[in-house]
């Protein structure tokens, strides 16, 4: 109880303390703030104060500084969001993102003074799989049509773009989600929090710019559409350094599925070594595995020997095109042979042929790092059929007692499999086409 009173004390002592400094410092709770938000053509960082709502947030910012200019308010803080739509490569994506939060920045800093900002973004690098899980924010929000298949798709990675035409052979899906949701992903939202601070000089409101300059020495690159179609309304202006570096690197690199290897957990549990390689194509895999316990005594009187084979062919149940290969549910049949010898207490069976085969079910998980890992449980039922021979161990000797064969039907087989999906890299040319041309080039 003490202390729990003692801990309480400390807490209240530091929040007055905090408390004396802000108010000995001029500081004050937040009085105000706004959100302004800029939008973007496609693949330009410039802020056109005739695209969308951009004059009004330029109108917005002047009555804002109007307003506070009488009560000596100063900005201790801003937040900072600026986004991109999916076409173009990332490291294009990069460069017009940033470009795009440098121009908004600086022209608030032409009516506030303000502090570093802080920028609200993943990484400082974007990629791919955050343009896309923007987007996947704004479907959330909408009531568009195969909305949980779009959200899907996204989710599910690999080529989004070509997933989402799939959706329907016309193209309305895509349609509507580039028209209705890329521009409102090509935005910078600037958030602006005031206090109140005395003798705070505020900047003049300076002469509206209806386009704000563009620099010199600077190339257009145009980039193509996921449907592989060029237009001309889609220009990214980078320095000329930049477009050389990018003509240097005219391929892009994908990762493409080959194979999983495996290994049975049940299997290693009762001390038998094991792996596996399964292959994926399509909605169909194939999986070959091997068990290979061979451990026995010096004196011949306990031995636990096996070497059994199996080759089991799976159909995976649902929608592939929209899931991670070797995930979700699916049936199989499958086919193992191999020998054995068992023997314990001086007693044991030894069997030249064991055939298993039956049909089976499985169900796949993928976890992990970029989701290589698979957790894979299943099971099958089936016949099993061997012929073996029972010995005995005496005088230092095996001997033979009797043959015989031996016929099971049910359960035959029981899977947890822990797997790594290995990818192969191939090189693609780069969707990027440079032209050079400054300020003369198409818009």
């Amino acid at each position: 109880m003490i202390k729990r009173f003692a801990t309480y004390c400390v807490i209240l002592v530091l929040n007055v303390a905090v408390a004396a400094a802000q108010k000995s410092s001029g500081f004050s709770d937040f009085v105000d703030s706004t959100k302004i938000t800029f939008y973007f053509n496609v693949g330009s960082a410039a802020i056109d104060l005739f695209y969308s709502s951009n004059d009004a947030m330029l109108e917005k910012l002047r009555k804002v500084q109007e307003k506070q200019g009488a009560d000596s308010i100063y900005v201790p803080r801003v937040d900072v969001f600026a986004g991109v739509s999916p076409e173009g490569s990332d490291e294009a994506n990069s460069q017009v993102r940033w470009k795009r939060l440098d121009n908004s920045i600086n022209l608030i800093k032409r009516y506030f003074d303000l502090p570093r900002y802080n920028e609200n973004y993943f990484d400082a690098k974007v990629t791919i799989p955050q343009i896309w899980q923007n987007l996947a924010i704004e479907v959330k929000k909408s009531d568009i049509a195969n909305k949980d298949r779009v959200l899907q798709c996204i989710n599910s990675g690999g080529n989004v773009p070509a997933k989402i035409q799939a959706i329907d052979k016309s193209g309305a899906t895509w349609n509507e989600i580039s028209q209705k949701y890329f521009p409102q992903l090509r935005r910078c939202e600037v958030v602006i929090y005031f206090k109140k601070k005395e003798d705070k000089p505020q900047k003049q409101f300076p002469t509206v710019d209806k386009l704000l300059p563009e620099e010199e020495d600077e190339v257009f690159i145009y980039v193509r559409k996921p449907n592989d179609e060029l237009s001309s309304m889609t220009p990214l202006k980078v320095s000329k350094a930049t477009a050389e570096r990018l003509k240097k690197r005219q391929t892009i690199t994908e990762y493409h599925p080959m194979f999983a290897v495996n290994s049975n957990l049940f299997y290693d549990g009762i001390g038998a070594p094991n792996f596996g390689l399964e292959l994926p194509i399509g909605k169909l895999s194939f999986n070959i595995s091997y068990v290979f316990p061979w451990y026995s005594a010096k004196k011949d009187n306990w031995c636990y020997e096996l070497n059994y084979w199996e080759l089991e062919g799976k159909y995976w149940l649902g929608d592939r095109d929209f899931a991670p290969k070797l995930t979700g549910h699916a049936v199989g049949l499958f086919g193992g042979v191999g020998y054995y010898d068992f023997e314990i207490k001086s007693k044991g069976y030894q069997g030249e042929i064991c055939v298993n085969a039956g049909v089976s079910y499985h169900y796949a998980k993928a976890f992990g790092k970029e989701k290589r890992w698979r957790l894979q449980f299943g099971g099958g039922v089936g016949v099993m059929r061997t012929n073996y021979s029972y010995y005995e161990h005496k005088y230092d000797h095996l001997v033979w007692k009797r043959d015989g064969r031996y016929t099971w039907i049910g359960p035959t087989k029981l899977d947890i499999n822990i797997g790594y999906l290995l990818h192969r890299k191939v090189e693609k040319p780069s969707n990027l086409i440079i032209e050079e041309g400054g300020g003369n080039a198409k818009k």
